[in-house]
């Protein structure tokens, strides 16, 4: 055979062999669906379609993926611009009306052919023994580009070969996947699950709901960021954390105001940690990103972008649209104002039959946002403005839950600023929006720039202070609480406050107090 015959030979072959996994361009393998070849190997660049890819985790975050679903919904640009980078090709698009996610050919991303392919835009997989492809990093990108109505498991997408494990046994490989980073066997209450229990699809409907995980994306770059070099599920370790604590359980999805307030409590718990907290197994929360610093403007701007002549929704309003929770931005936050917890249609009496009181809570303990009663509507809560912007508390958090008494109210002819019966709550944080029933053990007399604005303290009915009937318990079974509230108040509206505390009464003075004030 001459060298030019053997030359045509071997070109001849290798075209064959070429078609027979699929073909190389521009150094991207694109295979056959559900096909994956023994010749791939770490580093390749592949083209797949979703339905090929297996997720390592069970849960995501919908807000996020609804997030993206909402801007897609109302701007075809975004929703092509979001292809072209997952394909490593960088933002610029061009596209027609006649243009379709789930055609390639009918858009085409500016940079691609012309540019070096970003490989650090790619979505990374692992190739198991099995010739199957695990995805490691793209579950919400993914699963938006599923869920969209140009998407599908049809849809191809391009990812970076990160890893090929042969490891043929299951359980070793999944142990493998973990020690690595690769895989988050947990679902959405934090329970650890196996790796059987994975769903074999992308998309809301295989993928659990982590709302924790979804307060991370919502708050990042603010009271924390993703560390670098990057930390695999480093929001997910988060998560863990915050579902661990009580005051910050998830409210639902009744009100958008409520799911805000939410977040403020989250902020503030994350904004009051120090460096060396440990969040999860031996990480501390500096090392998993938290940065230690308020982020008021981006809660203002979450719901709703505020300008001189428009109103537009944030991140988090165009997601909560997604689920269709009401929400309608004016000059004010929002009119979805935080509606009570309770489902009441009036609020009850100051006192009941027993002798507890009944307490609105305005203002979680741990938070910094200033929230009260609406005087026009009894039974919503507003976020407190001053001159012209949400009020915050550029001090320590509240140190209890702050209310009112219901039904009373501290007249002005009697010395007082007109409005019900202030109320500090002790003990563990309680739910904004709720009516407690606690007993009350005292009452601090203050002075706010001259006005009388005298505080009760009261005690819930069951937990650590339960037991507290009068001052001098409270004194003498938690000594030093009394003199830190004092403090607090004192204190925390900086060098402009002109607040003092006169004195300490102790339960029948307080009691005395509140039957005046009854409506």
């Amino acid at each position: 055979m001459s060298n030019i015959n053997l030359i045509m030979y071997n070109t001849i072959l290798v075209v064959v062999l070429l078609h027979s996994i699929g073909f190389c361009y521009a150094g991207q393998l694109r295979l056959p669906d559900g096909v994956i070849t023994e010749t791939v190997v770490a580093g390749n660049v592949i083209e797949v379609s979703l339905a090929s890819l297996r997720p390592t985790q069970s849960v995501i975050a919908h807000e996020q993926v609804n997030y993206r679903l909402a801007l897609y919904r109302d701007s075809r640009q975004q929703m092509f611009a979001d292809l072209c980078k997952n394909a490593g090709w960088g933002l610029q698009v061009s596209f027609t009306g006649q243009s379709v996610a789930n055609n390639a050919d009918s858009y085409v991303c500016t940079d691609a052919g012309s540019n070096t392919r970003n490989i650090k835009q790619l979505k990374t997989v692992v190739v198991g023994a099995d010739n199957q492809l695990y995805l490691t990093d793209g579950h919400h990108a993914f699963s938006a580009f599923y869920d969209m109505p140009q998407g599908g498991p049809e849809l191809k997408v391009t990812v970076l070969v990160q890893a090929k494990l042969e490891v043929p046994e299951s359980a070793a490989f999944w142990q493998q996947m973990e020690r690595k980073g690769n895989a988050w066997l947990y679902d959405a209450e934090g329970r650890q699950i196996s790796y059987q229990a994975l769903p074999t699809s992308l998309g809301r409907a295989h993928l659990q709901n982590d709302p924790y995980r979804a307060a991370l994306y919502f708050l990042r770059d603010g009271v924390w960021a993703k560390p670098k070099p990057a930390i695999p599920f480093v929001e997910f370790y988060w998560a863990q954390y915050l579902r661990t604590h009580s005051e910050l359980q998830f409210p639902g999805y009744y009100s958008a105001a409520e799911y805000l307030q939410w977040l403020e409590r989250i902020h503030s718990h994350l904004l009051h940690l120090n460096k060396d907290s440990i969040i999860f197994g031996d990480f501390t929360a500096e090392k998993l990103g938290w940065q230690g610093k308020a982020d008021y403007a981006r809660l203002d701007q979450l719901l709703c972008h505020r300008k001189p002549k428009e109103h537009n929704w944030g991140p988090l309003g165009i997601a909560l649209s997604q689920r269709g929770v009401p929400l309608q931005c004016d000059k004010r936050q929002y009119l979805d104002r935080a509606k009570l917890a309770t489902g009441l249609q009036q609020l009850p009496p100051a006192i009941n039959t027993d002798g507890s009181v009944n307490v609105l809570i305005e203002i979680t303990a741990g938070s910094n946002a200033k929230w009260q009663q609406n005087k026009a509507a009894p039974l919503q809560l507003e976020w407190e403005q001053q001159q012209g912007k949400l009020r915050q508390i550029d001090y320590l958090a509240y140190p209890a839950n702050y209310g009112i008494v219901s039904n009373t109210l501290l007249a002005k002819e009697r010395g007082g600023d007109g409005d019900p019966l202030d109320v500090l709550v002790l003990g563990q944080a309680l739910p904004q929006g709720t009516v407690q029933q606690v007993r009350i053990v005292a009452v601090m007399r203050m002075l706010d720039n001259g006005e009388q604005d005298d505080k009760l303290l009261a005690v819930p009915l069951s937990g650590v202070f339960s037991e507290i009937t009068d001052l001098a318990e409270l004194q003498h079974q938690f000594p030093g609480v009394t003199e830190q509230l004092q403090l607090w108040f004192e204190h925390y509206k900086g060098a402009t406050g002109n607040i003092s505390v006169q004195r300490i009464d102790g339960a029948a003075t307080a009691i005395e107090l509140l039957k005046a004030s009854q409506l």
